[in-house]
This record gives C-alpha cells, sequence and structure tokens, in this order.
C-alpha cells in the first residue's frame, strides 16, 4: 500500500493518508463525520462561494470534478479538515507556496534540487527538521 504523506507547516503534524484516498471520497469520508448531507453541506458553502450546490458537491465526491482552491478551502474550514491535505488530495499547492515559488528564484532552484536528487520520505523529514537550524 501506497502512502502519501502530507504537512501543515510543522512537523508535529505530518499526517498518513492512504495512497487510494481521493480527494472526493476525502470530502464524503469528512460530511459524514460531520453528520451533515450533501444538500445540507451544499447549502451551507452556498453562502460563501456563488454557483455552489449539492450537484456540483455530489461531483466533486465523485471525482469528476475538482474544485477550484477557494472551494478546497471553504470545504475544509466547513468540515474541520485539514486544508493541506485536501489541497494535495486534489493536486493543488497551497497559495502561500506557489506564492513563495512564484516569487523566489531561490525557492524554485531549492525546491528543483532537493527533487532531483530523489529523496525518500526520510530524507525530506531530515531535511525538514534541520530548516529551523539554519534560521538561528
Amino acid at each position: 500500500m501506497k502512502l502519501m504523506l502530507t504537512f501543515n507547516s510543522t512537523l508535529e503534524q505530518y499526517e498518513l493518508v492512504e495512497g487510494k484516498t481521493t480527494f472526493g471520497s476525502r470530502i464524503k469520508a469528512l460530511r459524514l463525520e460531520a453528520k451533515l448531507s450533501q444538500r445540507d453541506l451544499a447549502d451551507r458553502l452556498a453562502k460563501r462561494l456563488k454557483g455552489f450546490d449539492f450537484t456540483y458537491l455530489s461531483k466533486i465526491e465523485n471525482d469528476r470534478l475538482v474544485p477550484s482552491a477557494s472551494a478546497i478551502l471553504a470545504l475544509a474550514a466547513e468540515l474541520k479538515g485539514n486544508s493541506d491535505e485536501l489541497l494535495a488530495l486534489a493536486g493543488k499547492a497551497p497559495a502561500d507556496v506557489g506564492d513563495m515559488l512564484q516569487k523566489s528564484l531561490g525557492a524554485r532552484m531549492f525546491f528543483r534540487s532537493a527533487m532531483s536528487t530523489q529523496l525518500s520520505e526520510e530524507d525530506w523529514k531530515k531535511l525538514l527538521q534541520e530548516i529551523p537550524k539554519k534560521k538561528k
């Protein structure tokens, strides 16, 4: 079984997500945990997002549609889900990460260099632990 590791700003907040988990199935699981019907959740989100209805939510849960990053963040907030996990499952980068990569040549070079070395998950974790030490 393949596992994907996602994080929300610190190493202590890592979560393991089963490789077969899809964005839609995770949204459905969170909705069911919150004891909400598709219509109830869609009605709540329609107050934040124009055009969001239960048919749109159904398409998301059935993996026929990947919503925008803003819709994903609204879903995460409403369902009390991990926004980084949901963005990763949807194949999207968090806005702050995208902004940094867009603005910083050094950040892009660092990330591409790290990717090219084919780091293992343990290597990524070790590298992450080194960052606070470099700031001192």
